[in-house]
């Protein structure tokens, strides 16, 4: 497997398909075509531009190996991060294709952060200090990341999360050029962040191992990856993108938070019976997700009962949100077909405005239980023994 499709293939995973454009050549007058990046990674106002290099003839000559990397990484792949970040600027907007073979148009004003990355995979007798440089400071693209492809894997197979992988990267940036002991390398880095380390130092690495992979406890990935695939009915059928697009924004903690709500929507739900719809808000992203299980009450068949469906979904939605005071609402409503599970989404993004009605709703028969504001930690790590 080349570079480029093993970068195709962990980004789709981690970021999902419909956030990850591997095809991204374009043409900005006829006869002439450009390449915005290798690889790109898009999630609302956020972008990861990533040229990738292959040492595709190593030799056993440290050497020869350095030049390599001093031709392909520090001046070729950093020149290329310079030209994506003038491609978007000088061209109004860039067609791109993403992993579903869907085509969108990207534009610089709409791009609030981009991270600038050169993933490489070097030959064997490339000299270790060169291997394990992190960064390099471009005077017109800035901070470029340079990682080795076996750690970028590394970050996002360990992070897992869109959001936390973007504040990885955030962080990385930060602590980068205060990294002076060379025996650092990037798992200490990761041990650094999940640690909250203002600079992280040789041996943190070892945060990994006491580092607590819950994954059936916040793992959302294959749910939400694989929303495209159970769309039905829609008038709009990419209006999915948008509500993937709200969990990618934000972290573990959150992602675990509504997992917890879910199953237990799922258990109320096919036990046939009710509990208080749950409701969570996250400032950063201003966006409130309401999770419920199917009324019991709802007409067990025709018509009405997907009219009852929907209707409730959205009117829960709504109302959550006002309470929250968000302009944006995801709702989740899990219920029972006999033996199969159905999953209900909606996504309502309204600006909040008084409303006497809603205010009445919430005073006279709240429909959810008591809320609270409370830290949540993303990560947790055992402590040693």
């Amino acid at each position: 497997m080349t570079l480029e499709d093993h970068v195709a293939q962990v980004n789709g995973a981690a970021f999902w398909k419909e956030f990850t454009f591997a095809e991204n050549k374009f043409a900005p007058k006829p006869g002439q075509e450009l390449e915005l990046a290798d690889n790109l990674v898009w999630l609302g106002d956020f972008a990861m531009v990533l040229q990738l290099k292959e040492r595709e003839a190593p030799t056993e000559d440290p050497a020869t190996e350095a030049a390599w990397f001093a031709n392909k990484i520090l001046k070729k792949a950093a020149s290329q991060v310079r030209d994506t970040l003038r491609f978007l600027d000088e061209q109004p907007r860039i067609s791109v294709t993403n992993a579903r073979g869907q085509t969108f148009d990207i534009r610089r004003a709409d791009l609030a952060h981009i991270v600038k990355l050169v993933v490489f995979k070097p030959g064997k007798a490339l000299p270790e200090g060169l291997a394990r440089k992190r960064f390099y400071i471009s005077r017109t693209a800035g901070f470029i990341h340079l990682l080795d492809s076996r750690d970028y894997r590394g970050v996002l197979d360990t992070l897992r999360v869109p959001e936390d992988i973007r504040r990885y990267f955030t962080y990385r940036e930060q602590v980068a050029a205060k990294i002076l002991d060379p025996a650092v390398v990037e798992p200490d880095i990761m041990g650094g962040f999940i640690g909250e380390a203002e600079v992280p130092a040789a041996g943190m690495r070892e945060i990994l191992g006491r580092l607590v992979q819950d994954y059936d406890a916040f793992d959302l990935s294959t749910l939400i990856g694989n929303l495209h695939d159970h769309i039905e009915k829609d008038d709009q059928p990419l209006a999915y993108y948008q509500i993937m697009l709200q969990f990618a924004r934000v972290p573990r903690s959150v992602w675990r938070a509504i997992k917890e709500r879910f199953l237990l929507s799922m258990e109320t739900a096919k036990a046939g019976s009710f509990t208080l719809p749950y409701r969570l808000t996250f400032p950063d992203s201003q966006c409130t997700f309401m999770i419920n299980p199917l009324h019991p009450d709802v007409p067990k068949d025709g018509p009405e009962r997907e009219q009852a469906r929907v209707a409730g979904l959205r009117n829960l939605t709504h109302l959550a949100m006002y309470d929250h005071k968000s302009p944006k609402g995801i709702g989740v409503q899990v219920g029972y077909e006999g033996e199969h599970v159905t999953i209900d989404w909606c996504l309502i993004e309204q600006d909040w405005a008084q409303d006497p009605e809603m205010d009445a709703i919430l005073v006279e028969r709240n429909p959810f239980r008591a809320a609270n504001e409370k830290r949540m930690d993303s990560f947790f790590v055992v402590n040693r023994g």
